[in-house]
């Protein structure tokens, strides 16, 4: 929605609400839903459809812009590693910090993944985890099948000990 003082807008005005969206779109829950905006409007946004109904693998996320990592945020030591991470197509290796991305570790070994928004919502950095295991904290950008067969975010996936990947 947007504000408006023109008196030629004859739309809704405010917040987006329950009421609006089930007005909106009646057949909500069976439909894919795809969000964009601020990142406060689209959690709020996000817990009104699952509230509403939407299964949660129908709802997808797209930030403006990029993640801004703050120059003030607690980073892990530069000696603490949490493991190394193989390259298998580059055949590289590299030693990954606790404070970094396995895109960041192939950002600083020259290894090439595409990426792009590094939020997690555009899946342009999707790779496949052969060995190991991560955590992420957005994913929204990967499907249930993804996830079954192994893909991760190369920008949000944080090691837990060794892992090898597909890049």
């Amino acid at each position: 929605m947007r504000r408006s003082d023109e008196k030629s807008w004859s739309g809704a005005v405010g917040r987006i609400d329950a009421a609006l969206l089930a007005s909106a779109a009646p057949k909500l829950t069976a439909d894919r839903v795809h969000i964009c905006g601020p990142e406060e409007m689209m959690e709020t946004t996000k817990a009104i459809l699952l509230e509403l109904g939407v299964p949660r693998e129908r709802i997808k996320t797209e930030a403006f812009g990029t993640v801004k990592h703050s120059p003030v945020a607690k980073r892990g030591s530069p000696t603490e590693t949490a493991g190394k991470v193989v390259f298998q197509t580059s055949e590289t290796t590299a030693i990954v910090r606790s404070d970094e991305t396995i895109l960041d570790a192939a950002d600083n070994a020259d290894v090439s993944i595409d990426n792009a928004c590094r939020s997690g919502t555009c899946g342009s950095c999707r790779i496949k985890l052969l060995l190991g295991k991560v955590t992420m904290g957005v994913e929204d950008a990967l499907t249930r099948e993804d996830k079954a067969d192994g893909y991760i975010l190369a920008c949000q996936a944080k090691i837990q000990g060794d892992v090898k990947v597909d890049a």
